[in-house]
């Protein structure tokens, strides 16, 4: 029996996105009409000036455009509603939309990172350390 109403998952489109959802759909009722996704881009270059020798410009239409065919395949019995496309630092992003949604569980993936990185943090733990719901951290090997 869930015991979350509003789920949140924040995937980064990589192979280990499926492993993370698959995780956070236990948490959800059968009909997944709680369960959010998300992923969090940088901001788009606008510009590479003396790089390419032309001034490209990227607008967010066109990362969205990119990413949004990856999340649906990801979430195909989902609406269109409950994909998320945000840009930033993602941790602030997906507290930010969890706040929002009024998340009652965040799920993202952790790849238990060591050494230098693990002093520096990672976007998992900054969620965990920065949500106002509870936190499931899934663990990715590799």
């Amino acid at each position: 029996m869930p015991g979350y109403g509003t789920v949140l998952v924040a995937l980064d489109l990589t192979e280990e996105s499926e492993t993370v959802l698959r995780h956070a759909r236990r948490l959800c009722a059968e009909d997944f009409s709680g369960l959010h996704l998300v992923h969090v881009a940088e901001h788009p270059v606008t510009g590479y000036g003396n790089m390419t020798g032309k001034n490209h410009r990227v607008s967010e239409l066109q990362v969205r455009q990119q990413i949004f065919p990856r999340l649906k395949a990801l979430g195909e019995d989902l609406t269109t509603d409950q994909l998320h496309i945000a840009f930033g630092d993602p941790a602030d992003e997906v507290n930010l939309l969890a706040e929002k949604l009024g998340a009652d569980v965040i799920v993202t993936g952790s790849h238990g990172e060591r050494g230098i990185r693990r002093l520096l943090g990672s976007t998992a733990s900054s969620i965990a350390h920065h949500a106002n719901c509870d936190v499931l951290t899934v663990r990715i090997s590799g």
